[in-house]
Order: C-alpha cells, then sequence, then structure tokens
C-alpha cells in the first residue's frame, strides 16, 4: 500500500489521506461561506483525525492553514491546535527529524505571514522551541516578528 492511498481507521469510518484532506478542505470553504468560525468540538474531531497514527503531510498542514484564514474570530481550542499541528508537522514528520531546513522554513514563513500576526508569531517561536536546528535566518525572522509593535498590540488585546 502507497502512502498517498494508505487507509486508516478512526472515529469517523474508514479514511483515506485524501479524504482526511477533503474533509479540512470541504470545512475550510464551507466555513468561508457560512461566516462563521469552528466550534471547539469541530476542533477535537480534527485533532483526532490528524493524529490518530502519524500527524498531519504537507498537503493537510496547508489545508489547516486554509481553515486558519477562513475564520475571523477563531476559538483559542483552534489556535493551539494549528500551532501543534503544524510544529509537528515541519519538526517531527519532515525529514530530517528535529531539524528545520531551508525550503520548510520558507513554506512555513509564507504562510504565518498569511495567518492572523499573533498566531503567526506562536506557531513560528514554536517551531523554534522544538526544533534542535533551524536556518539562522528563520530565527531573525522570527525574533523581528515577535518583536513588532503589531504583534505585541493583538497579543495585549487577547488576553
Amino acid at each position: 500500500m502507497t502512502h498517498a492511498s494508505a487507509a486508516k481507521i478512526s472515529l469517523f469510518g474508514l479514511e483515506a489521506r485524501d479524504e482526511r484532506r477533503a474533509l479540512i478542505s470541504s470545512l475550510a470553504k464551507s466555513l468561508a461561506q457560512s461566516g462563521r468560525d469552528l466550534l471547539p468540538s469541530e476542533v477535537r474531531q480534527l485533532r483526532r483525525a490528524l493524529f490518530e497514527d502519524e500527524g498531519a503531510s504537507r498537503e493537510e498542514a496547508q489545508a489547516l492553514f486554509e481553515l486558519e484564514r477562513a475564520q475571523a474570530a477563531p476559538c483559542a481550542e483552534w489556535t493551539a491546535f494549528l500551532v501543534e499541528c503544524v510544529t509537528d508537522h515541519v519538526v517531527w514528520q519532515c525529514r530530517p527529524t528535529g531539524i528545520v531546513v531551508d525550503e520548510e522554513a520558507e513554506w512555513l514563513v509564507g504562510e504565518a505571514d498569511r495567518c492572523r500576526l499573533a498566531t503567526g508569531a506562536a506557531l513560528l517561536a514554536n517551531v523554534l522551541a522544538e526544533a534542535h536546528r533551524a536556518p539562522g535566518w528563520l530565527i531573525a525572522a522570527v525574533r523581528a516578528r515577535v518583536a513588532a509593535p503589531e504583534v505585541q498590540a493583538e497579543l495585549a488585546r487577547e488576553d
């Protein structure tokens, strides 16, 4: 069985990885059309679906970023899940494990910059906290984003 067509049994029944990505993408489209945000119960369902065995693939992580952009004011559970899931993908699922290479870092910064400021900064900071090694330019970029007055102001509003 190939990685792309590997089936898994989940709380939602038998699902292929492609079906998990489709579930995430369809949820993003639904949110965009309805104007609502994910409920904590939906975040728990996503967590179970993605972390049951192997975590998120690149395509699934990309779809999670689409979900992030589809929400106006996501719940705290969503932000924590996104940070955890994408960190797991970048630091622990991508090879070499524990090392963020330039290609992954470029993709991550591009996606994080399209998130809400505080969410993007939290995601980047968490990746650096978990990684054993990362490019120097990424470390500098994360420091600059976290220290930005706009990010600090958004973080203050969330408290």
